[in-house]
């Protein structure tokens, strides 16, 4: 959640739209749209006491001269909060516009960070990825094994209505489908895995990506390592099953292979937003096991 301080009459206008635009718009990759942030307006008269302790705050509102700032932890910890000041309307938009992204990305780490903190409280430590791929990865204890097998790992838990997953496995190295965003290639790969691996509730049926919708792709970097990121939904192929994926493919050269680390969300009727966040955190804290 994000609260947003600024006049009501401002936040109804131009300004409004545009916060609402930038911060709000469709998650991607979901299969029912969900907003990237929940906002919270309220005028800067009633932002004090309680209200000044969330997580993520935009304070916009117009001065004599333009500012644009990140502050840390300035009324609570942890805490970032974006301020945005300008004389009039235009230059306020320009600055909401041009910042978005360096916001948007210092919001998600910080609530990957809390998440995080969150999870270490309680892990589940008995995973095997250290001995199978020579990483470490932090998840919450409530996560165990569904399957194993040579170069594939499967782990998930159950939520109210239904589960969450993470795969893990290697395939032939090829550092040109992630230099080349190859989304053709990345998909054949996670096909072919889910036919071999997951199967359906049904006799004959297994996990494919949805080809209706092309995924999101994207280059990363992880432990130092040239990386894909594809965003988009799976199904089961002779099934009523679907959901959000996220994946992650890195070029392991001193390995030889390429890396495959996955979450796909599996919750009928529930919002899926906050499953793939948790999926994105436990990812993003994986690490080269430690050398004795």
């Amino acid at each position: 959640a994000v609260t947003v301080v600024m006049p009501t009459s401002m936040w109804e206008g131009e300004v409004g739209q545009v916060v609402r635009d930038v911060y709000a718009y469709p998650a991607e990759g979901l299969p029912q749209e969900e907003p990237l942030f929940d906002l919270n307006q309220m005028p800067p008269e009633v932002f004090s006491g309680f209200a000044r302790s969330g997580r993520n705050i935009i304070w916009i509102g117009l001065s004599n001269q333009i500012e644009v700032r990140l502050d840390e932890n300035y009324y609570a910890r942890p805490q970032t909060m974006a301020v945005f000041s300008a004389p009039e309307t235009d230059a306020l938009i320009e600055s909401l516009i041009s910042q978005a992204t360096k916001v948007i990305d210092r919001f998600k780490a910080q609530d990957r960070k809390e998440r995080l903190r969150r999870i270490q409280k309680a892990t589940f430590d008995q995973h095997g990825l250290e001995a199978q791929f020579g990483l470490q990865m932090t998840m919450p204890s409530n996560y165990r094994v569904v399957k194993r097998g040579a170069q594939t790992l499967w782990l998930q838990r159950e939520t109210q209505k239904g589960h969450i997953n993470l795969l893990v496995y290697t395939t032939q190295y090829d550092p040109e489908m992630i230099a080349s965003q190859n989304l053709n290639k990345a998909i054949a790969v996670r096909d072919s895995i889910g036919k071999a691996f997951v199967p359906g509730r049904l006799p004959n049926t297994h996990m494919i990506t949805e080809a209706a919708y092309e995924p999101y792709t994207y280059t990363t970097q992880f432990t130092g390592k040239p990386a894909l990121e594809v965003r988009g939904t799976w199904e089961v192929k002779g099934d009523f099953m679907a959901g959000p994926f996220l994946q992650y493919v890195i070029a392991d050269k001193e390995k030889g292979y390429n890396l495959v680390m996955e979450g796909f969300v599996f919750a009928p009727s529930a919002a899926k937003r906050d499953y793939i966040f948790e999926v994105e955190t436990i990812l993003k804290s994986t690490r080269e096991a430690e050398t004795p």
